[in-house]
Formats: structure tokens, sequence, C-alpha cells
């Protein structure tokens, strides 16, 4: 027994010692110590699970980069501004589906979906059948799921895609008993590619209660479709992450794909990755703020920013920026609703308006500023996204679009309820709780 204990203790200072090493934010490192010790065993696995990161490594550059948050953003993860490229914005998950369901059944040549979630249910059964289809008529059908959260695909399910001849692959699948280094970071991004020429992404997965909603309502979402030069970029990172997956990569590249796309809509493509883009949306989306000169509206489902961006959005309202930010009346997790609650207070008490979605549930990510860009992707305004899944954002440049998104804000707005810091004070056992609850904030 005194040895079983003794081997714990020196695996523990092991592991205490790897986090003061790995991280650079203090914040982080200490929430990471605090579990490994004050959580026996399932402090440590939590620790493997999220994984060591491989060091950052400086993106080249290259002709033609713009300065500011261009630059930013192919510094970061190489990504160039994209000049020739129509774009739609598709409002909630009926406009969305009937969009990529349409082109699926049109496809010729490749079809290539990346999705965090991927369900069986009515609405993915459908895709399920065209794909099945499409695969048979010889059309190069490639899926990746999230293993984590597409955790109800079903095996039947798959097996059947795979027998008619569609490639699909999990993203770090999760198997135990072994546990895989950084099977904790997450593939979040939602991206589809049709014959090289279109592409969709945003913030809607493929399950129906993005349609039907739940338990919450209705759920209110931004989806792109988008043809042109960006096109091929998503599909480039498609393939970085059908390489990361096991797959062949090469029958995938979109060179030889041709576009008449003419018009000038600018935009970029921005990704964050295990490795030299890990805090690409992150920084992107804190110097936005820290540019702002006027306004900023942001909406989002979960509210913890890490706090740099809490930081920028505080200092923006000192210089006299109007922020909004819009929010879920109520979240689907309840510790992350209770952290994010606690998080809202606070910068409520620094001045940003907090508008409270009344009508469903609030899932879209959307950030614009000073009326000249916009993002709209999949990551949310917390930790886990910003800090460690994989993410895509689609930032616009283009004036009509970003024109779009704001009267959509304002169309929301009217579902809303606005909030003040002084609105009610919860009791002394509520605040303490969240108070312990916001220490978890590294994790969610």
């Amino acid at each position: 027994m005194l040895l079983v204990i003794l081997l714990y203790v020196v695996v523990t200072v092991l592991f205490v010692i790897d986090a003061l090493m790995r991280e650079d934010n203090t914040y982080r490192v200490v929430c990471r110590i605090a579990v490994i010790l004050f959580v026996p065993i399932i402090g440590i696995l939590l620790y493997i699970l999220d994984g060591r990161r491989r060091r950052p490594r400086r993106a080249e550059l290259t002709q033609g980069c713009r300065p500011g948050l261009a630059r930013l953003v192919h510094n970061s993860c190489g990504e160039p501004v994209t000049l020739h490229n129509s774009v739609e914005v598709l409002h909630n998950a009926n406009a969305t589906y009937a969009a990529i369901i349409g082109a699926l059944q049109r496809a010729r040549s490749s079809i290539l979906l990346d999705y965090y979630i991927f369900v069986d249910d009515r609405l993915g059964g459908t895709v399920c059948d065209i794909l099945e289809r499409k695969a048979r008529g010889g059309v190069a059908v490639c899926v990746i799921y999230d293993a984590i959260g597409s955790w109800r695909l079903n095996h039947r399910t798959i097996v059947r895609l795979r027998c008619s001849g569609v490639d699909i692959r999990p993203f770090k699948p999760m198997r135990f008993p072994w546990i895989c280094n950084g099977v904790a970071r997450r593939n979040h991004r939602k991206i589809a590619i049709v014959d090289s020429k279109v592409a969709f992404m945003g913030g809607i997965n493929i399950a129906k209660r993005y349609i039907d909603g739940n338990s919450l309502g209705r759920w209110r979402d931004e989806h792109l479709r988008i043809e042109g030069d960006a096109v091929e970029r998503l599909q480039r990172l498609f393939m970085k992450d059908w390489s990361e997956c096991g797959g062949d990569a090469e029958p995938l590249s979109p060179q030889s794909a041709k576009h008449h796309v003419f018009e000038c809509s600018p935009m970029q493509i921005a990704w964050s990755d295990e490795c030299e883009a890990r805090q690409t949306i992150l920084d992107t989306f804190t110097a936005a703020i820290a540019e702002a000169e006027s306004a900023i509206r942001m909406s989002t489902p979960y509210f913890i920013p890490p706090q740099g961006l809490f930081d920028a959005l505080r200092v923006a309202v000192g210089r006299g920026v109007k922020v909004e930010l819009m929010v879920p009346e109520r979240g689907d997790l309840p510790l992350t609703a209770m952290v994010s609650e606690s998080y809202l207070r606070s910068i409520e008490q620094c001045g940003v308006e907090v508008y409270r979605y009344e009508n469903g549930f609030l899932h879209s990510k959307v950030l614009i500023v000073d009326d000249k860009v916009a993002s709209v992707g999949s990551a949310n305004c917390d930790y886990r996204s910003l800090c460690e899944n994989l993410e895509v954002t689609c930032l616009a440049y283009d004036p009509r679009v970003i024109a779009e998104l704001g009267e959509q804000f304002e169309l929301d707005k009217r579902e809303c309820r606005a909030t003040t810091a002084d609105r009610y004070r919860p009791s002394v056992a509520r605040r303490c709780v969240e108070s312990l609850a916001r220490l978890l904030s590294p994790l969610l």
C-alpha cells in the first residue's frame, strides 16, 4: 500500500511539473494543477486527455498580405484574403439544410463533409441516403465526424455508408481502456464542400434539433454558402483534417477546380489548430475588438471568454465603443450556464449592453465590428473553442454581407430582453457557487 501511495505521489509531482513547463497562461496553470492535486486519479486522466500541445510555428509570409487584421490571420494560419467570391447568408437551419441537400443532390465529382455533430436521425438519415446513392454513382464521398460530438451516430449507419463506397472517418476516437493523448481537443468545425465549387460553413451541425428545436425551443443560428476563391481554401483545410484522420489527401487536391465567380466579395478563412495556429481565432477576435472605433456586436451561445478577450471588451467600452452582446436566455449545459452567468454580470458592470434571446436557443456565433468586418463560424466565446478545439470562421470584408448580418442582429434583438448589471442580486450562496464554478473556466 505504501508503495502505491509513493508511486502516485511521484506521478502527481511529474504531472504538476509538466503543467508548469507546458503552459504559458498562469490562470490555466493554476486550474490544471488544482485539478491534478484535488481530484485524485481523475485529475491526472483529464490532464492526459487534454494532451500536450506542439510548439507554435510561425507561418511563412507570401506576397499580397494586407495590414492589420488580415495580416494577423495570414501570419497565424497562412490564409490570404480572397477577392472573387459569391456569399449567401443562410439564416437558420431550414435555409441551410435546403441549400446543402440541394447541392449534395447535384454533386457530380466529390462531396466532402467535416462535422462535429452528425446524427443519423430524420435529417441525418436523409443526408446519409444521398451520400450512399452518390457514392454508388461514382462520386468521391469523404466524411469526417468528431468521435465525441457524434457519439449518437449509429455504428450500423457507418458500416452501411462504407459498404456503399463512402469513406467515413472519425476524428480522434476514444477507445477504452487505451487513452489517446489530446483526445479532449475536438474537431468542432462544420464544413461541406461539393465538387470543389460550392462550400458551406458556419454554426449548424447535422441534427434535426436545429430544425425542430428541443426543450429550449427552436435553435437560432447562422451559416454561409460560398462560391469562388475561398472554396479552395476550405478544401485545403479539409485535406489537412483528412490527413489527420489517416486519409489520403492527394486525390482531394482542389487545384483543378475552376469557378466562374468574378464579383468582388473579399473574405478570409481563419482557423485554429493543434499546433501553429492554435490561437488564430482568439487573437483575431481580440485584435478586431481592440481596433473597434464605434460599435461591436457579438452573439454567442456561451460567454466564458479568456481573460484577454474579456479585457478587450472592457477597454473598448472605456474608449467609448458601443458593445452589444447577445446570449440565450437559457443555456443547454447547467455548469456552463452558471459560469457564463458570472461572466455576464461582470461584463454588464463594465458597460456592455447584454441582450438575452428568448425565442428559443441562440446558437449563432457572429462578431461584427464597425460594420467593416464580420465573422461567422463555429467558434463559441469560451475557452474550449478559442484555446483548445479545432475551429473555423469566415471573416467577411464585403459591406453587403456585413450589412445583412447587422440587419439580422437587429431583428434578433426584437426577440430579446435587455438586462442591466443591477437587475437583481443573487444570494450569497449562489454567488459563492458561481465563483467556485468560474475557477473551472479554462476547462469549459
